[in-house]
């Protein structure tokens, strides 16, 4: 056997010289980033960039890299500059400018990073972008939600968000703002992340099979590219296409429409704007409401004077008849009573019964004449009773007052303590201002 042989720091030694004068300055290198997110707020972030097989998805190679302190400052300045600023992180794909090392006391090779070129990232996210909604176009998937019809007073709402993130404060406020009674169903859902795509599709089938919705909102508080590129799924695309219900999204970056906008029956821009879309259509429809009420109430009042104005005028009428009737048949009385001096006894009693007639005829137009008043009296009393604030109090409505009566129409001029009296169908309910939200 040879006494000729290395130690290991030898021969890790000559690896190191034989790779520094391979690659005496840096190259380009384009892969996937894995084992970022874990390592991201150390200082010196170690990570590897993979590249994975086109069809299977799966890893065929990989190399370690990491970012010293000091040019990840600079990669995040790069970055934030950017057009369409973006994040590392797990995921996406990247194209590093980087230094081939060899680090001789653990004799592992990595790549040392010295700058990242941002359009390559950004360019891969848009093309992907691309072809894939070219391919949900082509399917017809942008337009099968949007054949939904929201509903004119969307009151019961299934929320698909991070729970307690600026984005659920944001909506929440919104709607309680507006003192409407919406009620929330709320599915807790990453929203960004590998695992996102897949909580958002289950998410959607879970809360699809809650009975009563009006609709679906997705939303989140914006973010970079990077970020929001879970909602640029196929998957989530597909299975919005697919529901039963409209769905609204508002998934808050200012530049860039995500497919998630696109497929959705709506969209608008932060979570902010989607509740007021939802408060704004509940309004107008209750502004059209109150407008149809009183234009009704005035009707009513009007007819009900017009009605009150002919009825006294032919009460009048039938007044004036019936005297100047009963005059006519005094004289004709008198007439008769002088020529019963002259005449026979016959003579008066067929005048007699002739006059009865004539009285029982008076009085059977008139009973019929005051019927049919009455008749038309009973109508107007019913539509009266149409609008009578009771019987709207009796269709669940109420009439709250302040203390001096008048009818409370807003929170603006209430203050803790204010006392309350609040009318429903059957009686008084006084309370007392605890909080005003």
């Amino acid at each position: 056997m040879s006494d000729d042989f290395f130690t290991i720091s030898q021969l890790n030694k000559f690896i190191k010289d034989v790779i520094t004068s391979g690659f005496p300055q840096t190259i380009w290198v384009c892969g996937e980033i894995q084992g970022y997110d874990r390592n991201k707020s150390r200082s010196h972030v170690f990570f590897e960039l993979v590249e994975k097989d086109p069809e299977s998805k799966d890893i065929i190679a990989k190399i370690g890299l990491v970012i010293f302190a000091g040019k990840k400052s600079q990669i995040e300045v790069t970055l934030r500059k950017s057009e369409n600023a973006f994040s590392l992180k797990d995921d996406i794909e990247v194209k590093f400018a980087c230094k081939v090392d060899f680090y001789a006391p653990h004799g592992i090779v990595r790549l040392i990073v010295d700058e990242i070129d941002p359009v390559h990232t950004l360019g891969k996210l848009a093309q992907e972008k691309q072809k894939l909604i070219a391919e949900l176009k082509n399917k017809g998937v942008f337009d099968k939600n949007k054949e939904l019809e929201i509903p004119r007073v969307p009151m019961n709402i299934g929320l698909i968000t991070a729970f307690d993130s600026a984005a659920y404060n944001d909506f929440i406020a919104e709607l309680t703002k507006s003192g409407l009674g919406f009620k929330i169903f709320l599915r807790d859902c990453l929203v960004q992340g590998k695992n996102a795509e897949s909580d958002i599709v289950k998410a959607l089938d879970e809360i699809e099979k809650i009975d009563d919705l009006d609709l679906v909102v997705i939303t989140r508080g914006g973010g970079s590219i990077a970020d929001l590129s879970c909602f640029d799924s196929k998957l989530i695309a597909e299975k919005i296409a697919a529901l039963r219900l409209p769905v609204v999204s508002g998934i808050g970056h200012e530049i860039n429409i995500s497919i998630t906008d696109l497929v959705a029956n709506t969209y608008a821009k932060t979570p902010t704007a989607v509740a007021q879309f939802l408060v704004n259509r509940v309004e107008e429809f209750l502004g059209e409401i109150s407008e149809k009420l009183k234009l009704i109430v005035d009707l009513a009042q009007d007819r009900i004077r017009s009605e009150k104005q002919r009825l006294k005028d032919q009460a009048f009428c039938l007044q004036s008849f019936t005297m100047r009737f009963l005059k006519v048949h005094n004289e004709e009385i008198v007439r008769f009573s002088e020529l019963l001096k002259y005449r026979p006894v016959s003579f008066l009693k067929d005048n007699l019964n002739r006059l009865d007639q004539k009285n029982i005829d008076m009085l059977e137009k008139a009973k019929l004449r005051i019927n049919k008043e009455k008749d038309r009296l009973k109508s107007y009393c019913k539509i009266i009773e149409i609008v009578s604030p009771k019987n709207t109090l009796k269709r669940g409505f109420s009439i709250t007052r302040c203390s001096n009566g008048k009818i409370i129409k807003s929170v603006l001029g209430l203050s803790n303590n204010d006392k309350l009296i609040t009318e429903v169908s059957d009686g008084i309910i006084e309370s007392k201002v605890d909080k005003i939200i």
